[in-house]
């Protein structure tokens, strides 16, 4: 009996030690990738609206990687006009994977640049006839025309709010993650995603349809237009980073154009965002976070005004949401401080706190 209990305890421990190993762990590093680099990577994307269509990623293996270990994974996504390459600069997250005591692969897609003057790469997380009306002041002749992209066939730089690709990027998204999950060794439970501006804004509207393999979003300057940022079906956690100062995306009335629909607040291009603390609000209400929010403790708290709250107990316990602000514009934290990469040990610090049971 004892020999049978602990051969099936074996047996248990063996189950558990797989458990949300992706179908890449054991498998050979493919040709020409190697651990400690960034390496570039095209796929196929059956695009719902425009079929068969060729995306790319930077992908970065940890100076730690191993083919038997399973490692988390972060998605992070550039801001408009970016490009992959520039993001893994600006971000850090690839040094921060290959230095941090828990390694991690680090994903970075491009987004697409079908516009006539090129070199804008963008993630479609709006359109013109959004759920709560045109997510912009139609009336391009007082903020300027926008630059409509080839993929937006309905747009119109004088009276629409189409102001990035209409490629699916959450068919890109979902394609590239399992891409990464067949050809490396994954842990399932443990992918993120943050990404700056434009990013941060796919980051608020992909966690409605993607909540099923990111355990948590950390968007940088980024918030939902209106419209654009419904609450996650499955349990997701949220690290939000803004600065007070930002125009560009308004945190707050004090730096927008005035107050549009739906209480929202006016860009210097008058574009409609939630205000940051509706977006908080909705965040903890709707995922039943304790009312009271406390401080969460970082190692950069009071640097150019730095500090972040947390509300725990989300989804029964399996999620928190966490919102930090400093005395900065539209950026990444700590630059003027010279510091960026501190921002970023701060997000991996806390999506390295989170998992979730991925649905098959």
């Amino acid at each position: 009996l004892v020999a049978f209990l602990c051969f099936a305890s074996v047996l248990w421990c063996a189950d558990a030690a797989e458990e949300y190993r992706s179908v890449g762990c054991g498998k050979n590093i493919p040709h020409g990738f190697h651990p400690g680099h960034s390496h570039l990577v095209t796929i196929e994307v059956d695009d719902p609206g425009l079929g068969k269509v060729e995306r790319q990623f930077r992908l970065h293996l940890p100076a730690a990687y191993d083919k038997d270990t399973k490692f988390p994974l972060v998605v992070d996504f550039h801001g408009w006009t970016g490009d992959s390459h520039s993001q893994e600069k600006d971000s850090k997250f690839v040094k921060v994977a290959d230095t941090d005591n828990h390694p991690f692969m680090v994903a970075t897609p491009d987004g697409m640049s079908d516009n006539p003057e090129g070199g804008m790469g963008s993630f479609n997380c709006s359109r013109t006839d959004g759920p709560l009306g045109p997510p912009c002041d139609t009336d391009r002749a007082k903020w300027g025309q926008i630059s409509c992209y080839d993929s937006c066939p309905h747009c119109d730089p004088d009276n629409s709010c189409d102001w990035t690709s209409c490629h699916d990027d959450l068919a890109f998204t979902r394609k590239m993650v399992n891409y990464i999950g067949n050809h490396f060794c994954l842990d399932e439970s443990s992918v993120h995603q943050s990404g700056v501006s434009n990013g941060g804004m796919f980051s608020y509207y992909m966690a409605s349809q993607l909540s099923d393999i990111f355990a948590s979003i950390a968007p940088v300057a980024g918030s939902p237009l209106i419209g654009f940022g419904d609450l996650p079906p499955h349990p997701m956690s949220l690290i939000d980073i803004h600065g007070i100062n930002d125009d560009t995306i308004p945190y707050d009335l004090d730096h927008a154009e005035g107050e549009g629909p739906h209480h929202s607040v006016i860009s210097w291009d008058g574009y409609y965002y939630e205000k940051k603390h509706q977006t908080i609000k909705k965040w903890v209400e709707g995922l039943g976070c304790a009312e009271s929010p406390s401080h969460y403790p970082t190692h950069m708290d009071g640097e150019t005004g730095w500090h972040c709250r947390l509300w725990s107990g989300c989804n029964r316990g399996k999620s928190e949401v966490v919102s930090c602000k400093a005395n900065h514009g539209h950026d990444y934290p700590f630059g003027n401080i010279h510091q960026y990469i501190e921002g970023t040990r701060i997000i991996w610090h806390f999506m390295n706190r989170h998992s979730v049971a991925p649905e098959k």
